[in-house]
């Protein structure tokens, strides 16, 4: 039997609106936490293990990732705001064990579900690539993901995409217009 990952926790990708009213009522240090989470998809310990060196204008550099696996990701303008707001290189960080019981501290203090985690934020950076369209085997990379299994367990998709996905196959299966002419050609 498959051991229950996350008990207690929602699998799910915390949306946009979430996600703002989160930063704003974070604390500067831990609002880059989330930012690096949610726009890069680092897990806690890479976020904590960043140095400057690490970080360029558009790219990310992860060296301590899971399985000690270097990789690039995206940075982005809301993350070059939290670091400099921050002053993220030259400032205290929290431990390890802490970020989680801080994180849900900030989703009582903005009124947000309690079951969220802080990898929910990871799951909502998969989530917007792939209704963005980036290739699976793209997004699989920049999760640091071997499998494209593990990769597949943070794609939460909208009911928008299935009613999509309907009207590709209806197009291809019944199309509207022939293509073919009403006349034999002579």
């Amino acid at each position: 039997m498959r051991r229950r990952r996350y008990i207690g926790h929602a699998r799910r990708a915390i949306e946009e609106w979430e996600l703002v009213e989160l930063l704003d009522g974070a604390k500067p240090v831990y609002r880059v936490l989330y930012c690096l989470a949610a726009d890069a998809g680092l897990r806690r310990a890479e976020c904590l293990a960043l140095s400057a060196e690490d970080v360029t204008e558009t790219r990310i550099r992860v060296v301590a990732g899971k399985c000690n696996v270097t990789r690039w990701t995206i940075n982005t303008e809301r993350i070059r705001a939290a670091i400099a707001a921050a002053d993220w290189w030259n400032c205290w960080h929290p431990g390890y064990g802490w970020i989680g019981g801080v994180f849900k501290v900030d989703l009582a203090r903005v009124g947000l579900a309690m079951d969220l985690s802080m990898h929910c934020l990871r799951h909502r950076f998969a989530t917007r690539l792939l209704r963005a369209g980036v290739n699976l085997v793209d997004i699989q990379s920049l999760l640091g993901h071997n499998e494209l299994g593990s990769t597949a367990v943070y794609l939460h998709d909208s009911p928008r995409r299935y009613d999509e996905a309907r009207l590709a196959i209806e197009g291809v299966v019944c199309p509207q217009q022939s293509l073919l002419p009403d006349e034999p050609y002579s």
